[in-house]
């Protein structure tokens, strides 16, 4: 009833919603139990209906990698099989994994050159940013058991 008559719909909505209108995606890649890849995909964008903003949860893309050219390669292929144009891609937004934000090889590079997207914009999280800073500033001070205390407790 959801995968044949619910999401189908819901998704027809949502693309005429979109229209011809320029949007941006939150990716995240994460791993379940089974060891199976997968990359979440928030859509952002600006509704004609409601007139506002909207992030809406688009779907949830099995990776076969966990490479760069995997993940754009998959994420190219779910835009096309949800009716999306890629040159209307404006933003990523991502954490700061390499993988995804990389000059040379990242996602955000990979779509670029390898799909033609020349304008993207990559928008790293603030808070990994700000979790990555804290946690080098923090090797040569703090001891890792106290670091561990802090991160855990306000996490």
């Amino acid at each position: 009833m959801i995968n044949g008559v619910l999401a189908p719909y819901f998704l027809k909505k949502l693309v005429a919603d979109v229209a011809d209108q320029r949007f941006s995606l939150l990716l995240d890649e994460s791993t379940d139990v089974s060891v199976s890849k997968y990359l979440g995909v928030v859509m952002r964008y600006f509704s004609n209906t409601r007139q506002t903003i909207v992030s809406t949860f688009l779907g949830l893309v099995q990776l076969e990698g966990g490479d760069a050219r995997s993940i754009a390669q998959a994420l190219v292929a779910f835009l096309e099989k949800c009716c999306l144009k890629k040159e209307k891609l404006l933003g990523i937004g991502t954490d700061n994994a390499s993988v995804m934000t990389g000059n040379k090889s990242g996602v955000h590079q990979v779509l670029k050159e390898e799909y033609g997207i020349k304008y993207l914009v990559l928008i790293r999280c603030v808070c990994h940013s700000l979790q990555l800073a804290v946690t080098h500033a923090s090797n040569d001070t703090l001891p890792r058991s106290v670091e561990y205390l802090v991160r855990e407790t306000y996490n």
